[in-house]
């Protein structure tokens, strides 16, 4: 989504965009696609802070700005299966999750995290202080940012602290209850696939401060993810100069003097770029569609260099090792005996840990299994009489075990 949010960006603000997407629909891993009238969802399952109007989440801040949106249909509940085997699914926020707490971390449970939320109020203020829309890297930063003194004074105060790993809270907490430890550890690897000692305080500040709110709700874009595609693309086309093509491999980023000036695909065509060339592929992709330009010296030595930095695997030379990778199963399913819409019993979504004291923890291979009916939020993504299921690992399977089989 990251590509066409910035094309819809720079469509809203006059300037002609030419959206280049390989697959035959646009979204990347938020698209969705259709079998017999099931309706399936190959990215995202959770979605929060779409709902309302006043909301830090920076994409609906774009739907905000582009005034394209979809329909949202909102819902509270999220389940859990533990490795006993006993479940819950409590309403997101802090209504009743009081209760869990209660009957699953047993004594001293609800107080230790009443502290640590109290304990990260100042840093839930300064995450969503600052709309990420006033975020820059240029020095027009200082004039985006000036409109909001008292935020940026907020989110300065807690500077290094929000960058901080969360996990140092947790020991200045004194976090000792098994369950919480073992909860906040759940939450950050499924928001950013780390567990606690690795997810920064600014991202469990965050979620802590949207997901524990009075009133808070979860929300499902009508029609499944690709309606949020679908709104995004029309807020590029919105601009009469600007388009999205599907179908439209790019095989080279074109550089003339230092310059990218526009990209050739993959059936020899060029497309050429009056201002710039935005590659939302990832480095390695990005790399190899510069090989060419990096061969006839058109790239400067600091540029390869960043590029071998962003792209080197190897660990003991200071670069990141291939990330672990997803399952997916996508099922239309018989609806017989199965609830019509979610409830307290039968959640929408669902997590299922097997085991707390795994070796590597959450980070286990296999070792939690998420589940998504979206046709419990939206009975349209089915047949009538049918259910949609979408089950997946979050990123827990060794890139080994799956080398080499593209």
């Amino acid at each position: 989504l990251a590509g066409l949010s910035a094309a819809a960006l720079l469509s809203y603000n006059g300037i002609a965009t030419t959206v280049l997407e390989s697959h035959d629909a646009p979204g990347g891993a938020a698209h969705t696609w259709s079998r017999r009238g099931y309706h399936f969802e190959s990215g995202p399952s959770l979605y929060s802070g779409f709902s309302t109007d006043t909301s830090p989440n920076p994409l609906k801040n774009v739907f905000q700005i582009i005034e394209e949106e979809p329909e949202w249909i909102t819902y509270d509940r999220w389940g859990t299966v533990l490795p006993d085997g006993e479940k819950f699914a409590a309403k997101i926020g802090p209504e009743e999750f009081g209760d869990v707490l209660r009957e699953h971390g047993g004594p001293g449970a609800e107080e230790e995290f009443a502290s640590l939320m109290k304990r990260m109020e100042p840093l839930s203020n300064a995450a969503q202080a600052l709309t990420s829309m006033a975020l820059r890297e240029d020095a027009g930063a200082i004039l985006t940012l000036a409109r909001y003194p008292r935020e940026l004074f907020d989110t300065l105060k807690q500077g290094q602290a929000l960058n901080d790993p969360f996990a140092l809270i947790m020991d200045e907490m004194n976090i000792q209850n098994k369950f919480v430890k073992n909860w906040l550890d759940m939450l950050c690897f499924l928001l950013q696939g780390l567990p606690a000692a690795g997810t920064m305080n600014a991202v469990m500040a965050y979620m802590l401060a949207d997901w524990y709110r009075p009133g808070v709700t979860l929300d499902f874009p009508k029609g499944g993810s690709g309606a949020i595609v679908d709104a995004l693309v029309r807020g590029v086309e919105k601009n009469n100069k600007s388009s999205v093509h599907v179908r439209s491999h790019v095989d080279e980023i074109l550089v003339e003097e230092g310059k990218a000036v526009g990209v050739k695909l993959s059936d020899g065509s060029v497309v050429k770029a009056t201002k710039a060339v935005v590659s939302n592929a990832d480095p390695f992709v990005t790399k190899r569609l510069l090989s060419k330009a990096r061969e006839a010296g058109q790239t400067s030595t600091e540029f390869n260099d960043y590029m071998d930095m962003l792209t080197n695997t190897d660990a003991d030379e200071g670069g990141i090792p291939n990330l672990k990778s997803f399952i997916h199963i996508h099922a239309g399913i018989d609806a017989t005996g199965l609830p019509t819409e979610p409830s307290a019993d039968f959640p929408a979504q669902w997590a299922v840990v097997r085991d707390w004291d795994a070796p590597e923890g959450v980070e286990a291979p296999r070792n939690i299994v998420l589940c998504s009916m979206p046709s419990l939020i939206d009975p349209t993504l089915a047949p009538e009489g049918k259910h949609v299921l979408h089950a997946y690992v979050p990123a827990t399977e060794p890139y080994e075990w799956w080398e080499g089989m593209d």
